[in-house]
């Protein structure tokens, strides 16, 4: 039996608005916000808001600072996320090998997966330094730019990489280093593929620099990349190659555990 109805049809807008307003309060450039403030981002009438924050209040998905009365992010979410986490055989598969680079660099160590044309922090080691880079889990980002999301895009189909190198010209420029010219993304891409990993100088961050390496699933499908990164002034191109070994290992080593990962998630679902 066919349907007329649209897929828009089956949304719930109320539940659509909070999904918005999370998002909101997610965002990077921000840690609280008070009602008339994501009432002007999300453009809700300030009702609209207040009752929406309150049910996800109820729920521990939103808290209020009793001091400045305004909103950020509940521990419900963290717990939510957690199972996300749990479930994804990517992270389980690579957790103990982003613990072993992450004693033997000092640096922090990122895990992304891919989403279709995007990569998403999924899973981090942050480094002990009192000058390191930081990571953002659930961050999303393009594949033009960073050590972990050009290793993924290198491992793609070619019309998978046309598409992106398409949209450049409506991807973020982060620095001045961040590649615009798709002849030098095309550069990039082949470098990668002739070293196994990739290098992040400055293009994301102003003062970084990262290596990062795809991991392929049993296909050959780049599932996401793995990638040491720090500040400039530590990692130097000589110290980028010496760790491009490691993280090329530890993808190719992720890749063979996240094959076991999966083979045992699936025949566990058929017991």
């Amino acid at each position: 039996m066919s349907s007329d109805r649209s897929p828009r049809s089956y949304i719930v807008q109320s539940v659509d608005k909070a999904a918005r307003l999370l998002h909101a309060l997610a965002a990077e450039d921000v840690e609280h916000l008070g009602v008339t403030e994501l009432a002007g981002r999300l453009g809700f009438s300030k009702n609209q808001v207040f009752r929406l924050l309150k049910t996800l209040e109820r729920r521990g998905l939103v808290e209020q600072d009793p001091q400045t009365e305004r909103y950020h992010l509940g521990t419900t979410v963290l717990f939510l996320a957690g199972h996300v986490q749990r479930g994804m055989g990517l992270v389980r598969a690579a957790a103990p090998i982003l613990d072993r680079l992450a004693l033997e660099t000092g640096e922090t160590i990122h895990l992304v997966a891919r989403r279709g044309l995007e990569g998403v922090m999924v899973d981090f080691r942050e480094s002990p330094q009192p000058v390191r880079l930081t990571a953002r889990l659930g961050g999303h980002y393009p594949l033009h730019a960073g050590a972990c999301p050009v290793a993924i895009l290198a491992a793609l189909p070619p019309d998978w990489q046309q598409k992106v190198i398409d949209d450049l010209p409506m991807l973020p420029r982060y620095t001045e280093r961040t590649v615009a010219d798709p002849v030098r993304l095309r550069e990039a891409i082949e470098q990668v593929q002739a070293l196994g990993y990739s290098l992040s100088d400055e293009d994301v961050d102003a003062d970084g620099r990262a290596v990062g390496a795809a991991i392929l699933d049993r296909a050959g499908w780049p599932v996401g990349a793995v990638s040491v990164a720090g500040p400039s002034s530590r990692l130097t191109q000589e110290r980028l190659h010496q760790y491009g070994q490691k993280v090329h290992a530890a993808a190719a080593e992720i890749g063979a555990r996240l094959s076991l990962v999966v083979g045992r998630i699936e025949q566990e679902a058929t017991l």
